[in-house]
């Protein structure tokens, strides 16, 4: 007896044949497609998923190249020979 494996995750099996918009090459009734740009494809058309500290990284990226990142910060008030708890005003 033959045991069922499970399909990975937003897979399933092709209900019929078709051709993979990634790739277009024909896939067959019964073999393991899952969502692809734009239709369904191979498993192995599909672009990867990024983590989410993989997107993190890939948003801070972006804004450290534009430029953003340090505009909305105040101008530092450390001076030269000082040190940092001697720019902060006495209490």
């Amino acid at each position: 007896m033959k045991k069922a494996v499970p399909l990975p995750r937003g897979s399933l099996r092709a209900a019929y044949g078709g051709t993979c918009p990634a790739c277009f090459k024909d896939y067959a009734k019964g073999e393991v497609i899952r969502k692809v740009t734009e239709g369904w494809g191979h498993p192995g058309c599909a672009p990867r998923r990024l983590s989410a500290a993989e997107r993190e990284f890939a948003r801070n990226k972006a804004r450290i190249e534009s430029g953003e990142t340090f505009r909305g910060q105040k101008p530092s008030d450390w001076r030269r020979g000082g040190s940092p708890s001697s720019t902060r005003p006495a209490r």
